[in-house]
Parts: structure tokens; sequence; C-alpha cells
């Protein structure tokens, strides 16, 4: 019961800070191009996940089947998703783009029955992803799926990234890795490697002139929203299971309206409680669905 407890905790916890992000990159990308935050935000968190590995003095396997995990999840749970987002929404609205995202949680509980033998898809699991994704509407409007007439090119490209996610997460929790500390700082490395030539390659980062509150919200991006909180993702894959944890694809967005509230002052709409409400019912149901991995765990 006590283990539950904590991985809830993590769990909200988690969110809270990816939810975060959007306001924290708002913020970066004044003064520093996308690529190059990219970059900056995983240099950070790989500098501090090392210096974590050297305080506990634990060595990095760097044999073959390990440093395939790290390129697979450094692309498909970095790269890939951060590049095909952030062009996609150039292109689209943002509610669209939430709603678009909200594939990840169904691909993974599809992807999970047939690849997962311990995470089978059933009635209540079903029932849990259809509210959670009700929940998302709800914030969004019905609204937005009018503008599914809008740049197909965009909508692909946010997708794509959603569809990357959810194969980051059924990648992770069929193989296990073991060290959720090397695996961390390993895919961080190998991300940070890809992030940089891209941005060397699209962008000229030795040449820009960032201001001090985007260098502070990009140093903070990498320590909370990317260092903390990739340890606390693997973590929760392999305690929660994928299809629990991907609906915090759903809680995200309804956080981030909450964030907009408090910081920036945006008007409240008792929209966000409802759609909390019918998200976290959504969650519970999921997990509920799960007896078997909750004896795994």
């Amino acid at each position: 019961m006590r283990n539950n407890i904590i991985d809830l905790a993590l769990f909200l916890f988690l969110a809270v800070i990816w939810s975060s992000s959007f306001l924290l990159i708002k913020i970066s990308v004044e003064t520093i191009p996308p690529y190059t935050l990219t970059a900056a935000r995983l240099c950070v968190a790989a500098v501090v996940l090392w210096i974590y590995l050297a305080a506990t003095r634990v060595k990095l396997p760097l044999n073959t089947e390990t440093l395939i995990i790290y390129l697979v999840v450094a692309l498909l749970g970095h790269s890939f998703p951060y590049t095909l987002i952030g062009w996609g929404e150039t292109r689209i609205s943002s509610s669209l783009a939430a709603i678009l995202m909200g594939i990840m949680p169904v691909v993974v509980v599809f992807l999970a029955h047939w690849l997962i033998p311990e995470e089978p898809l059933n009635r209540t699991k079903a029932m849990g992803v259809t509210i959670s994704f009700a929940g998302l509407l709800l914030l969004v409007g019905f609204a937005a799926l009018s503008r599914l007439q809008q740049d197909i090119l965009g909508q692909l490209s946010v997708l794509g990234g959603a569809i990357c996610y959810a194969l980051c997460t059924i990648y992770l929790r069929r193989h296990k890795p073991t060290g959720i500390r090397t695996l961390a700082t390993g895919t961080m490395t190998v991300g940070t490697l890809i992030s940089l030539i891209l941005a060397f390659v699209f962008e000229s980062p030795l040449h820009i002139q960032p201001t001090a509150s985007s260098l502070g919200a990009t140093l903070t991006l990498g320590l909370f929203q990317t260092a903390l909180a990739t340890l606390m993702f693997f973590r929760l894959i392999r305690r929660l299971g994928a299809s629990t944890f991907s609906q915090i694809n759903y809680l995200i967005p309804i956080l981030g309206g909450l964030w907009g509230v408090w910081l920036l002052g945006e008007s409240f709409s008792w929209k966000l409680f409802g759609s909390l409400a019918l998200v976290l019912i959504g969650i519970y149901l999921v997990q509920k669905s799960n007896p078997e991995l909750r004896k795994e765990v």
C-alpha cells in the first residue's frame, strides 16, 4: 500500500513538472531557437546525471545492448517527438495539438495488449481510456474538432510525435532495462549529441544572445523537467505499467491550464476541474484493470 501511494504521488508530481514545461519553453524560445533549446536542456540534464552517477559511484554500461537502448530511447523519447511536435505546433492550434497528442495513450493501450502479456486490453481499461479522452475534449472544447481541416502536415507531425512517445513507452516496458540512473544518463548523453548536431545544422547556437530569463528557464527545464522527470519516468513505467503511465498525457494539458490561471492571470473555467475529475476517474479504471501488474511490481 505504501509503495502504491508513493507511485501515485510521483505520478502526480511528474504530471505537474511536465505541465509547467509549456510556460518555461515559452520563456526560453523568446531568445533561444528550438533546436538549440532542446540541445541545451538535454546537455544540462546529462551533466547533472553524470554528476549523480559519479557521486553514487555507479559506472555507465557501454556494451552493445545498452547502447542500442540508449539510442532508441533518445530518438523516440526526445529527439524525434520534440522536433515533430514543435514543428507541428507552428502550423496548427494548440487545442488541436492537445487532442492529437491524446492518441498516445490509446496507441499504448492497444500495443500493450499485443506486446505486453501482463497488460491485456479489457472492458474496464477501454472505459478508463475513453473517460480520460472525454476529459481532454471537455478541456479544449469540442469545437477544436472542427479544426481538423487545418494543415494536414502539421497534424501528421504532431501525431508522429505522439506515436514516438507511445513506442518509447512500450519499448521501455518490454525491455525493462536495469539501472534507472544509468539508463537516464546514457539516454541523455546520446540525446544531447543528436540534438547538438541538429542545432548546428539548422541554427547557429554560438551566435545567439539569450536573455537572463531565457537562460534561467532553460536551466530549470534541464534540471527538473528533463533530468529529474526522466528518472521518475523510468521508475513509473516499471511500477505502474505502460497503460497507466500513458494516461499522464491527459493530465498534462489540464494542469498546464491551472498553471496559466495561477501564474499568467488567465481566466478560470469550471472545465478545468471537470476535466481533471474525468481524467482521474479514467486513470483509476486503467490501473484497476491491471491486477497482474500490481502483483509483479
